[in-house]
């Protein structure tokens, strides 16, 4: 039976990356109020959009029949299923896989809160689920395969179960580039 794809994101994080896109849009016209260049004003402002997407708003789970794909700010990694052993939740949502433990961003914490989206294209009437993080991992471990007996020796041929990861490069090169453009934009308003 294929279940509904599903993503586990912070709405605190979100709400706060709102919260400063609003500033950063505001603090344009108030830069050209004191006289300010246009493009000087708008410089910390494209920053502080830029991170609030990247740091706050970004960041999520997403869980499939095939994988799981954690989203921080520094990279993207998708596990396959069968290379994910356990998920922890002393720390905040920890994967554990054939690779160690990866601590995750979105739930730093035992207390975090999270919410289950259901999918853009639901037209079922779903609406989105709060979660906390023991709940939020329980969500995944319904995904975790079961143990395969180990009856005889192995088989002769063994499909691959990748992990991917995908830094975010550009993504930390443009926060960089644009704090410290930012930096000496602020300063000269």
């Amino acid at each position: 039976m294929s279940r509904v794809p599903t993503t586990i994101v912070a709405p605190g994080m979100r709400l706060l990356a709102v919260v400063l896109w609003i500033a950063a849009v505001a603090l344009v016209p108030l830069a050209l109020v004191r006289g300010g260049s246009p493009w000087l004003a708008a410089v910390p402002s494209v920053f502080i959009a830029f991170v609030a997407w990247a740091v706050l708003w970004r960041p999520r789970f997403e869980l499939t029949d095939e994988h799981l794909r954690i989203v921080d700010v520094r990279r993207a990694s998708t596990y396959s299923w069968r290379r994910v052993t356990e998920i922890r939740t002393k720390y905040g949502i920890e994967v554990v896989t054939s690779e160690g433990v990866r601590r995750t961003w979105l739930a730093t914490r035992p207390t975090a809160r999270l919410r289950l989206d259901p999918p853009r294209s639901a037209a079922d009437g779903r609406h989105p689920v709060p979660l906390t993080v023991e709940a939020a991992a329980e969500q995944m471990r319904t995904h975790l395969p079961a143990d395969a007996p180990q009856d005889g020796p192995p088989p002769a041929t063994v499909t691959a179960a990748p992990i991917t990861h995908r830094v975010h490069g550009w993504t930390v090169a443009a926060m960089i580039v644009l704090g410290v453009v930012a930096t000496a934009a602020a300063g000269r308003l």
